[in-house]
């Protein structure tokens, strides 16, 4: 299974934590606990919710592009249609 390097953030962490998710339909909906989301940060990076976060009264993340966020979410990048690692300019 391919990997890609993402920012995965839980609600009670302050800061999210780079990481090596596998990028799989059914991974990301583990990791996000349901069916996702994406919303369009930037051309080349994507955020992954719930997209019944709220709904199912998931726990408050944040608030990131005027969005607000609720269970965890991943941070990636995307090349086309495809799931990508974070862009370079994330990475430290």
């Amino acid at each position: 299974m391919q990997k890609i390097k993402a920012i995965v953030k839980r609600p009670d962490e302050m800061y999210g934590h780079m990481t090596w998710i596998s990028n799989s339909l059914k991974n990301l909906q583990n990791t996000v606990d349901g069916y996702i989301e994406t919303v369009t940060v930037a051309s080349d990076m994507v955020i992954i919710c719930n997209e019944e976060g709220l709904i199912r009264g998931l726990p408050f993340n944040c608030e990131l592009c005027g969005h607000q966020f609720f269970g965890t979410l991943i941070i990636c990048g995307v090349d086309g249609d495809e799931f990508a690692d974070i862009p370079m300019t994330f990475d430290e």
